[in-house]
C-alpha cells in the first residue's frame, strides 16, 4: 500500500478533534505526512492533505509571487502551486526528479499544490515529542510557517502549518 493509500484510510478513520491547527489522534498521538526538502524531514497534518500526486505540466503565471511555479486544473478546479523550497529558502533543484511529488492541500477553504523532493510515510508522533515553533528560537520569515520540530528517533522532523503557508499566497 502506497503513501496516498494509508493517507485515505487513515484520514477515513480520522476524529474531528483538533489542537493547534494539528489534528488529535487521542492518546496525545498527531498524524502527519512526511516529506524531504533539501535532504530535510517535513511533516504537515494528514487531514490537510487532499493527494499527493507526480509533477505536472503548470500554466507559469505573470507577476505571481517568486514561490508561487505556477497553476494546474485538478478535475476542473485551478490550484496555484507553491515551490517550498523557493519559499523556504532552499536553493532551486536543476531538474525535476522521478521522486518529486506535488501534495494538495487544503486549509480555511483554500487549496494549493505543494512541490516537495520526495514524500516519505504517514507518521504517528506521540505530543511529548513535539517542541512548539514559539521555544525554538528562530526567524520570524521560517517560523511564522512552523508549527513545531518533533524528536522522531534519530532525526528532527519540522512540522509546518499548512493554514499559514497557505495565506502567504495571496499576499
Amino acid at each position: 500500500m502506497g503513501v496516498p493509500d494509508r493517507i485515505a484510510m487513515e484520514k477515513e478513520t480520522a476524529p474531528e478533534k483538533t489542537l493547534g491547527g494539528l489534528v488529535d489522534f487521542g492518546a496525545d498521538v498527531l498524524q502527519m505526512v512526511s516529506f524531504r526538502l533539501s535532504g530535510e524531514d517535513y511533516a504537515v497534518d494528514v487531514m490537510a492533505v487532499q493527494e499527493i500526486n507526480r509533477l505536472s505540466d503548470m500554466t507559469r503565471v505573470p507577476k505571481a509571487p517568486y514561490f508561487v511555479d505556477g497553476v494546474i486544473n485538478l478535475r476542473g478546479k485551478i490550484l496555484p502551486v507553491i515551490n517550498l523550497r523557493k519559499l523556504l529558502g532552499f536553493p532551486p533543484l536543476t531538474a525535476v526528479t522521478e521522486d518529486m511529488r506535488m501534495i494538495v492541500v487544503s486549509a480555511e477553504g483554500s487549496l494549493a499544490g505543494l512541490t516537495v523532493d520526495e514524500v516519505d510515510q504517514v507518521l504517528r508522533i506521540p505530543k511529548s515529542r513535539v517542541e512548539e515553533q514559539k521555544d525554538l528560537g528562530i526567524g520570524k520569515s521560517l517560523g511564522d510557517f512552523i508549527q513545531g520540530v518533533a524528536h522522531m528517533e534519530e532525526r528532527l522532523v519540522t512540522l509546518l502549518d499548512i493554514g499559514k503557508l497557505l495565506s502567504v499566497r495571496i499576499a
